[in-house]
């Protein structure tokens, strides 16, 4: 089976740091993703933009396309 990654570089926070960032999503009403790294998005063709919105349109979800590293 193929190794699938969840997303590119979570940053690893400190007890501190992260209760930083919680009250920073209450305060602002949001729920915020923190990476290390910018995480670079993948440069799709058409075609390839038109499959993973049929995928999302039949799953129901939403997909972000990183370039990998």
């Amino acid at each position: 089976m193929k190794r699938m990654r969840i997303s590119p570089g979570f940053a690893n926070l400190t007890s501190e740091q992260l209760q930083k960032v919680q009250d920073l999503e209450e305060n602002l009403g949001v729920i915020l993703i923190v990476h290390e790294k910018v995480p670079v998005l993948s440069d799709l063709s058409r075609d390839e933009v038109r499959t993973l919105q049929e995928m999302e349109r039949k799953m129901g979800i939403t997909l972000v396309a990183y370039r990998q590293e």
